[in-house]
């Protein structure tokens, strides 16, 4: 009891206390006797710490009571008070709202993206599962599908598909859409369901009818969400598929773009490849996941053996990888990145929000030292700053929410196409619990600091100083000094990061595509299979579009290819070479494999350096030839002639070898940032897939003749994925363009921040430092010299923060180099760029207050002093 009654009461109390009990025990004891009186104290000495407790339970209630009824009065004032004051205000509620507004955004997108679960049953036992022959992840190929299909202990269910573009006829209208074929077990394993009819099954890969299964937009717009869909027909690249359900909504990530599904035919292969199929495993619950892995590895050594003869990489070996990683793929690193910035970017803002409070408290000094005069205390005057803050903090969540729903609006618009699970993101409650915890922080933080600070000053000179405001002592000047170098070291590294990205943009735009992108015009169109069956259907077709398109005005080329450059060189291909074969046990060379029409080269502007093109008799069956590029002759003969060489593709030894005719001008085919590794182009002849290529002075023009041409031909053949030369260079960077406008967008508003902080301090200092400057210049200073003054002052303070902020980009910047092309994350030219940069644009924020100083009249300033 003793022990609790120190810990409620201070040594003096408990010595009164110890005075009065004894008192009252005296008389007791002269009343009721000794024993009665003992135990009399006994009891006093056990209930008072409970009575105590209970007074102040009920005094603090009471204070509790009476703070929220002065809070009710304070809030309405600080709306008041705030609404004198509009410009300090609106800067407030329009920086920390649009720093809220932004984090929110950016959050709400990382926790679609990478925090939640994919929106599959167990989503953590889902897995990817590949080909893996280091540095390259290849996909399945029907013999590695129908092995695991056969063999797989360590899942409980295995599935895969082929995703690929398709023609849907209906009537004399054609559509180009995204579908899935997929394995009975496609459904099941991500146990899906269906919401009119029912997907497929196992039982669905021995059947021989077309079937297919169509998502929920699909269904809406073209059956009007009809329920009896099931039985309906659709016919895809001209083969009439019955329609068996529709998936159950949301579909996940591996939906996303699809419009139909398809029962997978997959006739049974002849050799290894090629590898083209999407292979997933549901993990058991019991099988840890090395065991999986071992599992897998040897089920793809027992397979290596049969296939020896037309796969020789004995290295490759099965691997696996989670769905989710799959799915979400480098983005994470660009998403953090963004979401970094936007927390500077909110950080700087509460830091030039203590600043300006700060200084309003120092303005309104007096009028807190007349509230303290009546009576008010120390945390009286804090809970009215903080009230003040609060609504501060409450208007700028409410702008916040705008520039969020406006922020996520614009992401789902435009990002589409390079953040995936963009369909997921949305202002969920979570979200906006967010914004409202973010909002709760910034009014602890822009109300307690300046709070806090404002305690501390010397109000009570404020009453006898005609007027004038309290001044901060030499603890709140280092302050506000401290925090705007804070601003600067914030705003430092997101500058460098975004200088960083922009240069690595402006490499990527240098790079040469080794074609005349100005001349070139490209669009896709897929024959459908069931009227264009056979090879020569299909070549004879080809022929009349390239003889017809060739004759349009303004057409110098046509030609065909299954690829584009920059980045559309899907078809990876190994290969053998005769005069330097592949040791047993390493890696074959991999390569792009371009299928090419003759006029290809003229088309897109790409020459001839050695040899010969194509011409008729490679397109007719004869040995088969290749034209490779400069660069594939310069990493596997340098030095030496190309032509004549032979190899066997696809690691195959029983195939026919393959002869180099030709080299021409190297080109990118996988991405602007890879380094060139070489190309090979063989013949197209009746592929049932290719790009039209044309080359033309001004490409836009031809996009309606064409498409006029291609319907006159087949009226059933829309064209897709039409673009010029310059737009496919312009859709490959996309990404980078995006990241460098975001983050470029949030380190000019960090900086403008940081500057608005500098300016607003040296504002202050000549403020507080006027009789000083008088009393110079009144001795015969010179306005020169007090401008050098002000302005050394504010920049020792940028020169610290930026000196931070370059330490920090140094160390942060190296997680940065996966997103960079061209330039290092940590190119000390470049942060010295960046640090004059800022440090120049600083001395021009620190010199309208500098010149304020100057032109001050000593007279007038010596006369009010």
């Amino acid at each position: 009891m003793r022990r609790l009654l120190r810990r409620l009461l201070s040594d003096a109390d408990r010595r009164s206390i110890e005075s009065d009990l004894a008192e009252l025990f005296e008389v007791r004891r002269r009343r009721d006797g000794d024993r009665a009186a003992a135990r009399w104290l006994a009891r006093q000495r056990l209930l008072y710490p409970f009575h105590l407790f209970a007074d102040r339970l009920r005094g603090g209630i009471a204070d509790w009571i009476a703070g929220l009824r002065g809070l009710g009065r304070d809030v309405p004032y600080s709306v008041r008070s705030l609404a004198r004051a509009p410009a300090l205000a609106a800067t407030i509620l329009l920086t920390v709202g649009v720093g809220l507004g932004s984090t929110t955004a950016m959050l709400s997108v990382v926790r679609a993206v990478l925090i939640s679960p994919l929106p599959y049953a167990e989503p953590e036992s889902l897995v990817w599962i590949y080909t893996d022959n280091p540095p390259f992840r290849f996909r399945f190929s029907v013999v590695d599908y129908r092995a695991l299909e056969a063999d797989h202990p360590a899942f409980s269910n295995v599935a895969a598909y082929q995703t690929q573009l398709v023609t849907i006829t209906a009537g004399d209208r054609s559509e180009r859409v995204v579908a899935k074929a997929v394995s009975g077990s496609y459904f099941p394993l991500l146990r899906q369901r269906p919401i009119v009819g029912r997907l497929f099954d196992p039982s669905d890969d021995r059947r021989d009818d077309p079937l297919a299964v169509v998502t929920h937009g699909f269904w809406q717009r073209h059956f009007g969400g009809d329920p009896a869909v099931p039985g309906a027909t659709i016919a895809l690249d001209g083969v009439v598929h019955t329609i068996v359900g529709v998936l159950q909504p949301p579909e996940g990530p591996l939906e996303s773009s699809v419009a139909v599904f398809t029962a997978a035919r997959w006739p049974v292969p002849k050799r290894k490849g090629p590898f083209f199929i999407m292979a997933l495993g549901r993990l058991r619950a019991d099988v840890p996941r090395a065991e999986a892995l071992h599992t897998l590895r040897a089920t793809n050594a027992r397979l290596f053996p049969i296939w020896r003869s037309s796969y020789q990489d004995e290295k490759a070996t099965w691997g696996m990888q989670d769905l989710k990683e799959r799915v979400v793929g480098e983005t994470g690193a660009r998403l953090l990145l963004g979401l970094a910035a936007v927390a500077c970017v909110l950080l700087i803002a509460w830091v030039n929000t203590v600043n300006l409070l700060i200084a309003r408290a120092l303005n309104r000094s007096r009028e807190l030292a007349i509230r303290g005069a009546l009576g008010a205390s120390r945390g009286r005057l804090v809970q009215h700053l903080l009230a003040e803050a609060g609504v501060l903090a409450a208007g700028a969540a409410v702008v916040g929410l705008s520039v969020a729903a406006g922020a996520v609006r614009l992401i789902a618009t435009y990002g589409g196409a390079y953040i995936p699970r963009i369909d997921e993101v949305a202002l969920s409650g979570v979200v906006l619990g967010w914004l409202a915890g973010l909002a709760l922080l910034s009014c602890l933080v822009i109300g307690l600091v300046p709070a806090i600070q404002t305690s501390r000053l010397r109000l009570q000179s404020a009453l006898t100083s005609g007027g004038r405001s309290a001044t901060d002592g030499p603890a709140a000047r280092r302050l506000r000094r401290a925090l705007v170098a804070v601003e600067f070291a914030l705003a430092t590294p997101l500058l460098v990061a975004a200088a960083l990205v922009t240069a690595s943009l402006d490499r990527l735009n240098r790079v040469d595509v080794g074609i005349d992108t100005a001349r070139v015009l490209t669009a896709g169109v897929s024959l459908p299979g069931a009227r264009y069956a056979e090879n020569a259907d299909r070549r004879a077709f080809w022929d009349r579009a390239l003889a017809r398109l060739a004759a349009l005005p303004g057409v110098e080329a046509a030609a065909l290819a299954d690829s584009r450059p920059p980045h559309e060189g899907y078809n990876l291909n190994n290969f053998n070479l005769e005069d330097r074969p592949t040791p047993p046990g390493e890696n074959q060379p991999i390569c792009p494999w371009i299928a090419a029409s003759p006029d290809f080269f003229k088309a897109v502007g790409l020459p001839l350096e050695r040899g010969r093109l194509f011409d008729t008799r490679d397109l007719a069956g004869g040995p088969p030839v290749v034209i490779v590029d400069r660069a594939w002759a310069s990493r596997f003969f340098p030095g030496a002639e190309v032509l004549g060489r032979r190899f066997q593709e696809g690691g195959c030894t029983t195939c026919p070898w393959i002869t180099v005719v030709g080299v021409v001008g190297t080109v990118k085919f996988s991405g602007l940032e890879s380094p060139d590794q070489g190309t090979v182009y063989y013949p197209f002849a009746g592929l049932p897939n290719g790009y039209l290529v044309l080359r033309a002075a001004d490409p836009a023009t031809l996009v309606a003749p064409v498409r006029q041409a291609v319907r006159q031909l087949d009226q059933s053949l829309p064209l897709t994925d039409i673009a010029t030369g310059e737009e496919l260079v312009s859709n490959s960077l996309a990404t980078s363009r995006h990241l460098s406008v975001l983050v470029g967008m949030f380190a000019l508003t960090a900086v403008a921040l940081s500057l608005v902080g500098i300016y607003g301090v040296m504002v202050y200092f000549v403020q507080q430092h006027t009789r000083d400057i008088g009393i110079r210049l009144a001795l015969g200073g010179e306005p020169s010299a007090m401008r050098r003054i002000v302005v050394a002052q504010g920049l020792r303070l940028v020169v610290v923060g930026v000196g931070l902020g370059v330490a920090t980009a140094f160390f942060t910047g190296r997680l940065m180099r996966t997103m960079l092309f061209g330039i290092s994350p940590t190119d000390p030219w470049m942060m010295a760029a960046v640090s004059l940069a800022l440090v120049g644009v600083a001395a021009v924020a620190c010199l309208a207050p500098a010149r304020r100083a100057a032109r001050l009249d000593p007279v007038t300033i010596l006369r009010e002093g």
